[in-house]
């Protein structure tokens, strides 16, 4: 390897970085559209999504010079096996922007609700509809049947990107698995090329090659997938309790009326 092919090599992994940085930028563009309807303010999730896009990306670059630096050759089902690793990385990128802004709101709104709800939370909307709400109905089954639904529409705030970065946590392990069918795969042909005149190492040698790739994605996908599930079932037991937080809000108020 010489000098040029180490400066290729290093720009390649920057311009995959400086991909990555963008796209997860768009994507907290958008999440800031989104939080804008109900008066969240994130305003470090732009630099933030920047920084782990590029890191993101930075990874992916790497991997893939990393791959082709020591592949004698192309071949179609190893590349398939090793663009597993490409997915799982990309996938977790994704999972550590979302579960961490999931995180942060979610802490802002447990610290402010104890007291008065802070400027800028689902607390203050909380609050808002609730007052709205017993102004406008005055039966109690009308009232907590609108309230029920203004529940969930804030719990879907922040459930609704929980319960998809959840479902999107479910792909994790199948991008393991498409690494783990490609090895198989690759073992299987070396066997059906054996011959008498075969040498017997460079058979071993490729079919060893087939066997690490077999198990070693789908230990990184499950590396990647186990703590990042953990993390989402520890964020989803805090909305929950966020939600019963909300919901005595209306039984107390309700009691003393």
């Amino acid at each position: 390897m010489n000098a040029l092919s180490i400066i290729v090599g290093i720009l390649f992994a920057l311009a995959c970085g400086a991909t990555g940085g963008v796209l997860f930028l768009h994507r907290a563009r958008r999440v800031h559209q989104e939080e804008a309807h109900y008066n969240l303010h994130t305003p470090h999730l732009p630099r933030v999504a920047t920084a782990v896009g590029a890191l993101t990306g930075v990874v992916i670059g790497f991997l893939a010079l990393y791959f082709a630096s020591y592949s004698r050759g192309f071949d179609l089902v190893a590349w398939i096996g090793r663009a597993s690793y490409l997915l799982v990385a990309g996938s977790a990128g994704v999972q550590l922007l979302t579960l961490g802004r999931i995180y942060v709101l979610l802490r802002r709104e447990e610290d402010g609700w104890g007291r008065k709800p802070q400027k800028g939370t689902l607390g203050v909307k909380r609050l808002e509809r609730w007052r709205q709400l017993r102004q406008q109905y005055r039966h109690d089954v009308d009232l907590r049947a609108h309230d029920d639904d203004v529940l969930a529409e804030l719990s879907g705030v922040l459930g609704t990107p929980l319960l998809n970065a959840r479902r999107d946590q479910s792909r994790i392990p199948f991008y393991g698995y498409l690494g783990t069918v490609c090895g198989i795969l690759l073992m299987a042909r070396e066997l059906g090329g054996i011959t008498e005149a075969t040498e017997t190492f460079l058979v071993l040698q490729s079919m060893a090659v087939g066997l690490v790739l077999a198990f070693q994605t789908t230990l990184v996908a499950l590396v990647a997938f186990l703590p990042l599930r953990k993390v989402a079932d520890l964020l989803a037991q805090r909305l929950d309790r966020l939600e019963e937080r909300w919901l005595r809000l209306r039984d107390e108020d309700t009691t003393r009326n």
